[in-house]
């Protein structure tokens, strides 16, 4: 086994060294070395590319679903620009609604919208903080 040895041969133990056995020793080492430094090198040069390449595919992916909103969104509008042009009763509660038409001899009652204590969360802790909460036994 010490035959197939190269880092280390008893044989040649405290006697000096041959000529070029420093090279054989080194040279696995300086081989290895000089592969890590090209794998470094590549991976130095095709990484800004593969990180470029995973933002568009983000960015894509974003937009792709951006473009699916926006057509839900034309065939919402298209189904109810449909029913404006043939639905009369669509235009009539459209108008009664939003324009606040109404029929000779009808009346329209106006409600102001519930306002409740506390709309959110953080709403509630001020209004249990306040000086009218703490005064109420």
């Amino acid at each position: 086994m010490a035959d197939n040895s190269r880092l280390f041969d008893p044989r040649g133990y405290g006697a000096p060294a041959a000529k070029g056995q420093f090279w054989r020793v080194i040279q696995p080492w300086a081989y290895a070395l000089v592969g890590l430094l090209a794998v470094a090198v590549v991976l130095a040069l095709f990484y800004p590319a593969w990180k470029r390449g995973q933002r568009l595919k983000e960015q894509s992916e974003f937009l792709q679903n951006q473009i699916t909103q926006k057509k839900q969104e034309l065939a919402d509008l298209q189904e109810e620009s449909g029913r404006l042009k043939d639905d009369p009763f669509t235009v009539e509660r459209m108008s009664r609604d939003t324009l606040n038409v109404a029929r000779p001899g009808e009346v329209i009652f106006k409600f102001q919208p519930y306002t409740t204590n506390a709309t959110s969360p953080g709403e509630a802790k001020r209004i249990s903080g306040s000086a009218e909460a703490k005064a109420k036994p």
